[in-house]
């Protein structure tokens, strides 16, 4: 096992110094000189809101946890949203950290490049006679600094940040040299460079469009915190280290920012300040300002800044270089990668842990960055690469404490309004940076999360969505039960009884449940089995919807009592769909129904004396028989939602009213009728008008439809009076007439407690 650092080796410095970076020495004075104290103050909290809600956020996450992995945000990140989500996260975090390394090498090469440019004259390749001969001279210096880079941080963490406390102490000394220049006497054209009073306003007028994009430009100095999290696999105690590091590093540098801010407000603007370049403002280095150039020692000061310039960048290069191959080093270790890039997680130092694989990617990948010429493009890409990271942090965090998981138990006292602002806060950043990449990006991310969660994680989801998914249901339970459901607003809140014979009619009751779950209805499906039948029971994968497979001696006493208890929703199902079965009491079942005033879908299978080519011949059609609105309206709507819940438009039904008129009825005007009240409803289907006839209803049935999928039609029963009108179901009358039917399609018989509404008027 490698060695392992505590809260300040192993995130206080590294944090410290990748946020104390170039913009503090070279970008900070300008911005300042530009807009002013005030304006530039309200910059730098409001940056560092961001970085403070993200802290805390993954202060919740990670004390939530009795071990963290290594990996960084993205091992907080995965424990919370799931090997999927968390591997998108990782993924983009991965990519922007190893371009991180090749932008810092560039920019510790920049102002290192005026004092050695005279000694690369000498080479042919690189003699200064045009602009891409500079460009390459650039390039060529931050390729030799990659290089040392790399091989520090090839020797290991230990060595890596033996070095890093070593420039701890020159930053901290270039600080102070910034803090003590006031009292120097510095001047600089003749001119004192301090006025001796503090601007509170900057050179230019102040506007919106200026000062977001002075926001744009400064904040990238706040977001170095995923450098310290990075060493989560490192540290001896993460939950301690990371949490106690992370807010230490915000919280000192937030100091040293606002001071320093003070400092440059009290530098005089027309030294500062030489012009302006695609509306950002141009002038003297900090280095020049504090007398860089001057004899010694009045040059200290600007040596100083010199040396705090190149080794800001240089620690933060050392700082991303360490972190970015320990990221994918555990998203190879997890198997979010392709299965060629498992070797990432590796050592090839026999008994090694460092993953030094991974280190001479990385290598490669900031080699590329650094030769890819204009970079502008790509240092907005992976600054929105971390914000994104950042925003899913925040959200995690919001989500744990949303859904209020018992499992989620920090024992750092946030809150969830500290998270959303955080998540809020990053995306609107990511807006102001540029919102079209981000939209890419984002788009980006979550076509990785579908190929991870289908390739990697047999497409289930993980973490914390249960439970808000949990949340959100019961809570919106909870206000559904004070609302008054109308016909108007009606829902299949249905309880299915079926029973798993060896005619597999369970299967046919399962494609019908299915449609009407999928579309708008919630379902219960229970599967009754006699302890004989276990034999038959469907396997789980066979089920489109989820089932409760119950052993019972009675189906018909199991069935009542279902009916009656409800579900674990607490809301009062309106409807009981029943599979038909001879050797079942369906009598008293039905009635049971009836008494609690619960609609009634009765689903009768095809009969298995009925000639397979038959089955095969019907057309994808539903019949409706029309008697009336009460039951009527209710079939037109059922066909409407298990229409609705087929994906595949054209293994939809097709839809026929039938209606017969009574004798003496207009058959013109019936139709009308009909059809004007399909045409308002917005439900197509065929209206057919058939003549009274007197022949039996099971003979018309037959004629007309034989050739029927699916069909509607009222239950039989009767009604019986006693003190009120209660509809019965007669066991010899109901059984009788049921078998009438045997050689015809699937039936649904339908009883309906209530005329639904149809239409909206």
């Amino acid at each position: 096992m490698g060695k392992k650092f505590g809260t300040f080796r192993g995130v206080f410095v590294p944090s410290t110094e990748a946020i104390l970076g170039t913009v503090l020495f070279l970008l900070l004075p300008l911005l300042t000189a530009d807009l002013g104290f005030l304006p530039m103050l309200l910059i730098v909290l409001l940056s560092h809101t961001v970085t403070l809600s993200t802290a805390f956020s993954l202060a919740d996450c990670a004390t939530n946890l009795n071990h963290i992995e290594g990996g960084g945000m993205y091992a907080l990140s995965k424990l919370s949203l799931g090997r999927a989500m968390g591997g998108s996260i990782g993924i983009p975090l991965y990519l922007a950290q190893a371009a991180s390394v090749g932008f810092y090498c560039i920019g510790f090469a920049e102002p290192l490049h005026p004092l050695l440019a005279p000694y690369l004259d000498f080479i042919p390749l690189f003699r200064l006679d045009s602009p891409e001969a500079l460009l390459m001279q650039k390039q060529f210096l931050a390729s030799v600094f990659l290089v040392l880079f790399f091989l520090i941080v090839m020797a290991g963490a230990d060595f890596t940040l033996k070095i890093q406390s070593a420039i701890l102490v020159v930053l901290i000394l270039s600080v102070l040299s910034i803090f003590f220049s006031p009292f120097l006497g510095i001047e600089r054209e003749g001119k004192p460079l301090f006025t001796g009073g503090i601007a509170l306003l900057g050179k230019r007028q102040l506007t919106v469009a200026i000062f977001f994009l002075s926001f744009t430009q400064f904040f990238p100095a706040v977001t170095g915190i995923s450098t310290g999290i990075g060493m989560s696999g490192d540290l001896k105690d993460p939950r301690k280290s990371i949490v106690t590091g992370t807010f230490l590093a915000i919280l000192s540098t937030m100091g040293v920012y606002l001071l320093v801010t003070l400092i440059f407000a009290a530098m005089d603007r027309s030294l500062l300040i030489s012009g302006y370049e695609e509306g950002m403002p141009r002038g003297a280095l900090l280095t020049n300002l504090l007398g860089l150039g001057q004899p010694f020692p009045r040059n200290i000061p600007g040596i100083l800044i010199l040396l705090g310039v190149l080794f800001a960048t240089s620690s933060s290069a050392l700082s991303v270089f360490m972190t970015g191959p320990r990221t994918v080093q555990f998203l190879a270790r997890d198997n979010i990668l392709p299965g060629r890039l498992n070797f990432l997680e590796k050592d090839f130092v026999k008994g090694g842990e460092e993953p030094r694989f991974a280190v001479v990617v990385t290598f490669f990948f900031g080699l590329a960055i650094i030769w890819m010429g204009s970079i502008n493009l790509a240092a907005t890409v992976v600054g929105i690469l971390f914000l994104v990271v950042y925003g899913w942090v925040n959200l995690a965090a919001f989500l744990e404490r949303f859904s209020r998981n018992p499992s989620f138990r920090p024992t750092f006292r946030g809150h969830w309004s500290v998270s959303l602002y955080g998540f809020l806060a990053c995306f609107a950043t990511i807006c102001l940076f540029n919102w079209a990449v981000g939209i890419i990006i984002v788009i980006s991310q979550y076509i990785m999360f579908r190929l991870i969660l289908r390739y990697k994680s047999e497409g289930m989801m993980e973490g914390v969505w249960w439970g808000v998914l949990f949340t959100l249901i019961t809570g919106s339970l909870q206000r559904i039960r004070t609302i008054v459901q109308g016909t108007r607003n009606w829902r299949p809140l249905l309880v299915a009884l079926s029973y798993g014979t060896e005619r597999k009619w369970w299967k046919e009751m399962e494609e019908l449940i299915s449609s009407v779950s999928s579309y708008q209805g919630l379902v219960s499906h229970n599967i009754l089995l006699t302890p004989k039948k276990f034999e038959t029971v469907p396997q789980e994968e066979e089920l489109k919807a989820k089932a409760s497979l119950i052993s019972t001696a009675s189906p018909a006493d199991a069935a009542i009592t279902l009916i009656q208890s409800g579900d674990m929703s607490g809301l009062d199902t309106n409807t009981v769909l029943l599979e038909y079965n001879e050797k079942v009491d369906s009598v008293k079942i039905l009635n049971a129904a009836s008494e609690r005033n619960k609609n009634i879908i009765l689903y009768k299978g095809l009969d298995s004396t009925v000639d397979s080519r038959m089955v095969r011949a019907r057309g994808k059609r539903l019949d409706i028989w029309w008697r009336g609105e009460r039951n009527g309206n209710f079939m037109a709507l059922l066909a409407f939602i298990i229409n609705g819940g087929i994906k595949d438009r054209e293994n939809r039904y097709g839809i026929r009213i039938l209606r017969m008129v009574r004798p003496g009825e207009d058959v013109a005007r019936a139709e009308e009728e009909l059809q004007d009240l399909f045409a308002r409803a917005r439900i197509n289907g065929e209206v057919v008008i058939l003549p009274f006839r007197e022949e039996p209803f099971t003979d018309i049935l037959a004629a007309e439809s034989a050739d029927a999928s699916l069909i509607m039609m009222g239950i039989p029963g009767n009604y019986m009076e006693n003190n009120r009108s209660i509809f019965r179901f007669n066991e010899f009358f109901f059984t009788k007439e049921i078998s009438r039917y045997n050689r015809m399609p699937p039936i649904l018989f339908i009883r309906s407690v209530r005329a639904i509404c149809l239409t909206e008027d």
